[in-house]
């Protein structure tokens, strides 16, 4: 896969990925948190069943293996998810897509505590701007209490995604990304499950926009982007390819303003790109010095 491609690929899957931040919001005009993540996934995890079904012959992945991706799925599908639609219930789309922006310096502060890795200085300055950028995004949001619990929970939502990309990356190396991912998805959908009976009472009732965007969710941001993620990262350093999260927010913004007339106050946009700032000043070293 040439240079070009796999960049294109990524752009792609940067859009989408920033599309999910307005479609959630969509569709947690129909679901509660919980039911609207299981639909989307139940969607996802079929369209992934038909795909790996179809693969040609690949190396057959153990069972021991089967299970660490089920339980990797646990944490980067299942709780992400459910973190994230939470979270969105008192946080719009664009603010949302910022916190999440800071996967990058999660991911560094992981490979801190269970790599062993030593940043040095910039590393720790980015890190502390993107907190203060945290910071007053939040203050400028006129934060209350449900405000601030929804900030936490998607903080915790990408601290979920950045251990989905620095661990999905280990199984890439013996494994064909749509059978990895297609592991790890079923996972996260086994994991959703505990929502069920919620589902099968609220999909009665749901509107068409709400069945619609979880639809959209469970077939693009879902399956087909998490399956494009899975070849960037069999082809790019996971250090590289996260820096393109750094679009998403300024997407999600475009597209919360334009779709669902989401109008975030100048300060929290100030704090959050100097949250995404802090992010770049922190991967700097990794990143740029390819």
């Amino acid at each position: 896969m040439s240079s070009w491609t796999v960049k294109a690929t990524l752009a792609w899957v940067m859009l989408i990925w920033a599309s999910a931040f307005v479609a959630i919001r969509v569709g947690l005009s129909g679901y509660s948190p919980g039911e609207l993540a299981l639909f989307r996934f139940l969607v996802a995890s079929l369209c992934m069943a038909i795909i790996y079904l179809r693969m040609p012959g690949q190396p057959r992945i153990p069972w021991a293996i089967r299970i660490q991706l089920l339980l990797v799925g646990v944490a980067g599908i299942g709780i992400y998810n459910v973190c994230l639609n939470i979270g969105e219930v008192t946080v719009s789309a664009g603010v949302a897509s910022f916190v999440i922006g800071m996967m990058p310096v999660m991911t560094i502060l992981l490979s801190v505590i269970f790599l062993k890795e030593r940043p040095g200085f910039l590393v720790w300055l980015g890190v502390l701007v993107s907190v203060g950028g945290l910071f007053l995004l939040m203050t400028a949001e006129k934060t209350t209490a449900l405000f601030s619990s929804g900030v936490i929970l998607i903080l915790i939502s990408a601290l979920m995604g950045s251990f989905y990309t620095l661990v999905q990356r280990r199984y890439l190396r013996d494994y064909h990304p749509v059978a990895i991912t297609s592991w790890i998805m079923w996972g996260g959908t086994l994991f959703l499950l505990w929502f069920l009976p919620g589902l099968a009472h609220e999909i009665k009732q749901a509107g068409m926009s709400a069945n619609i965007a979880a639809v959209y969710m469970g077939i693009f941001p879902g399956a087909l982007a998490y399956i494009a993620w899975s070849y960037v990262l069999n082809h790019m350093p996971a250090s590289e390819a996260t820096l393109y999260l750094y679009f998403m927010p300024v997407l999600s913004t475009i597209m919360g303003y334009v779709l669902l007339s989401e109008q975030p106050a100048v300060l929290s946009l100030v704090g959050g790109f100097l949250a995404l700032l802090g992010a770049m000043i922190a991967t700097r070293k990794i990143s740029w010095s390819r």
